[in-house]
């Protein structure tokens, strides 16, 4: 409980501290295909949220948990998808192209780090290729962790949507770490929830700050790759697990690529304001 308000507090005093403090560069202003507010609100929420992680991982040591180097491997492995969302979010000059390629490689990393791979995704005869293709089930898992990541930024348009999600995925995999015994992922995924409440707080619903692409890319990669090392660890916990947690947004993303690749003839990386949510809204409006 004390690792969790640790990460709390962190994630939301950071917050306060950006809402009160930051300057032009911090801010997501109101303009773009994609925007609904009409205010300028701070754009860098992963900030917050992966300085808490840092956090915990430090009292980790300090609390000489047993799993404190597998944590702070762990949140390592998420730098470079954070970087490139975190650097568009104040540059806007990193495209979606380049921003998945820090998904892959903050998978690889992972690779080298935890030495942590998808051997299973419960399918006959893929399971054999995975088991038995090193090389082919590293980059699998790289390119689906980076996929996991741009699908939760894809979800990220309205207050609390993207956090919320996010928040309810890490209670699961806290639910299951605790029914298998990982204490090391039942920890990791309940600061996970702690740091986003913080986040969570000042989002919904005045929206003072956004998750901002590093914020939501750090946000699926952390899901995909907590799901990835809860399939791996535990064989009785079933591959589909993750991937039905994580439902909307992939599916989000699918249907994304797939209208506007087939119906409407442009790149899937280009933005656009067609998404499940956006319709809703508008059908709210109207």
């Amino acid at each position: 409980m004390l690792y969790l308000l640790l990460a709390f507090l962190v994630a939301f005093l950071f917050c306060y501290l950006l809402i009160k403090n930051s300057g032009k560069a911090f801010l997501d202003y109101n303009e773009g295909v994609q925007k609904f507010h009409q205010w300028n609100a701070i754009r860098v929420g992963g900030l917050p949220i992966i300085l808490s992680l840092f956090a915990t991982s430090v009292a980790f040591f300090i609390g000489k948990k047993d799993f404190a180097p597998l944590h702070f491997y762990f949140i390592v492995s998420t730098l470079p998808v954070f970087l490139g969302g975190f650097l568009e979010d104040l540059t806007k000059k990193v495209e979606a192209k380049q921003r998945l390629l820090g998904g892959m490689v903050s998978g690889l990393l992972a690779y080298f780090l935890l030495d942590i791979h998808l051997n299973r995704v419960d399918i006959p005869g893929f399971d054999w290729i995975l088991s038995n293709f090193l090389f082919f089930s590293v980059i699998f898992t790289a390119f689906a962790l980076a996929g996991v990541s741009n699908a939760v930024n894809i979800i990220d348009g309205f207050n609390g949507l993207a956090s919320g999600v996010s928040i309810m995925v890490f209670l699961a995999y806290s639910y299951v770490s605790y029914l298998v015994g990982d204490y090391f992922l039942l920890y990791t995924s309940l600061t996970i929830v702690g740091a986003m409440l913080g986040f969570f707080f000042w989002n919904f619903p005045l929206g003072y700050i956004f998750l901002g692409d590093g914020g939501a890319y750090l946000l699926g990669f952390l899901a995909g790759l907590t799901g990835v090392l809860l399939v791996e660890r535990h064989q009785e916990v079933s591959a589909w697990f993750p991937f039905l947690l994580l439902i909307y947004p992939i599916y989000e993303t699918l249907f994304s690529i797939a209208r506007r690749k087939f119906l409407r003839s442009y790149s899937p990386f280009e933005a656009d304001a067609i998404h499940f949510h956006t319709l809703i809204h508008k059908f709210i409006e109207d």
